[in-house]
């Protein structure tokens, strides 16, 4: 979910300092069973220190099917600011918490049907991922994928040596289009200079697969006018006719041709600013006319068929029965922390990264780095009825 795009109110943290549990080793590993999370497979937390001012919290669970050669993901939602736990137990993992917010049950369907899946809570000082200083919260990619080599590297080599020299699978939702590209851009940059040093790959990267990505603005805000006022293919039976009538469908089809070019100069500048100005102007042009109405009973950005509860996420992310069940002490007792206010969403950490403007630049060069100079298989999969990245 890209929560800036649809301009969320965003408040102050308060600081969470790091637990002394985790401290002074280089990780801790825990594995878990059932009454957590009944999985249908075996399933570690635990977090990894990467340095002794920061430490990088995950899950690790096993296939379902053949755990010793099934493929191994990294997932990262989206946000910035949204946890690991949220693309876990309300997305693709193999539980979800129950009404009471303190139960589980086991999802019949879930990428660890066929798959070995990681989900972390990044960037650091989201979610269980602690940072002594909140101020040294990554805010770009650089940054973030700085973070993510030394976790992988640590996992794959002492946390669990059985992953080494396996192909890795980097996988995310909306602001993971970004994530994915850059940060296994700057992994490969890397491992082609340990190649050209005669050293073996360290990280081996398959393929990256962005669900609903977030790498142009400008394309999403131009896309309004086609999810809104065409229609589709009668053969899906999806749709017979366009969202919105004719009225607002000419001035939004008016308003595309400015945003296009403005998206074009900002893929050329890859300026943040020029960027920033496209994106306001079109959502101000094209947006509007689906922005205005995310109110209760309207447009639901996640969902184009359910009408919205609460806007402007128009989901209870925030005093839910997920947020409550990872609030409950006995649940942070069995991941190795206490008292920790736990967020599904960091709105702190989304707010630093729309303060520092680096999230406006696309990715696009990032994405055509990839295809050029690397072999990784890229899937990129959008939801025919998802509004927004």
């Amino acid at each position: 979910m890209l929560l800036a795009a649809i301009g969320c109110l965003v408040s102050a943290q308060v600081q969470k300092p790091m637990s002394n549990v985790h401290q002074n080793v280089k990780f801790d590993v825990r594995e878990q069973s059932p009454d957590l999370c009944d999985a249908g497979s075996r399933y570690w937390t635990g977090t990894v220190n990467i340095t002794s001012e920061k430490s990088m919290f995950f899950w690790y669970f096993q296939s379902r099917n053949k755990p010793d050669t099934d493929p191994l993901l990294l997932w990262m939602s989206g946000g910035p600011g949204a946890t690991g736990e949220l693309g876990c137990f309300l997305g693709t993992g193999p539980c979800a918490v129950n009404q009471d917010g303190n139960s589980t049950r086991r999802l019949e369907y879930s990428w660890t049907d066929h798959a070995n899946v990681i989900y972390i809570d990044q960037p650091i000082g989201v979610g269980f991922s602690e940072i002594a200083d909140r101020d040294d919260i990554a805010v770009s990619l650089e940054q973030g994928a700085r973070d993510i080599y030394s976790f992988l590297s640590t996992l794959s080599t002492e946390v669990f040596p059985d992953f080494s020299g396996r192909p890795w699978h980097i996988t995310g939702e909306s602001m993971g289009g970004h994530y994915v590209t850059g940060y296994t851009k700057y992994i490969m940059e890397l491992e082609h200079e340990r190649v050209a040093q005669g050293l073996d790959p360290h990280i081996n990267i398959s393929s990256a697969v962005i669900v609903d990505g977030y790498i142009d603005s400008s394309y999403q805000s131009s896309g309004y006018y086609d999810f809104f006022c065409t229609d589709w293919d009668p053969v899906s039976q999806l749709r017979t006719a366009p969202l919105m009538n004719e009225a607002t469908c000419a001035e939004m089809a008016a308003a595309v041709p400015t945003c296009e070019l403005m998206g074009a100069h900002c893929r050329e500048s890859y300026n943040p600013k020029v960027c920033l100005s496209m994106m306001v102007t079109c959502e101000r042009t094209v947006g509007k006319y689906y922005t205005r109405d995310i109110r209760p009973g309207g447009w639901d950005p996640y969902d184009s068929r359910h009408p919205c509860e609460k806007p402007p996420l128009c989901s209870n992310f925030a005093h839910g029965e997920t947020w409550k069940f990872f609030n409950q002490p006995w649940v942070q007792e069995r991941l190795g922390f206490s008292g920790l206010p736990f967020e599904l969403i960091d709105f702190d950490t989304n707010n630093r990264w729309v303060k520092a403007e680096h999230l406006y630049r696309p990715v696009t060069r990032e994405l055509t780095w990839l295809l050029d100079n690397t072999d990784i298989r890229i899937l990129v999969i959008n939801g025919n009825n998802d509004i927004i990245m």
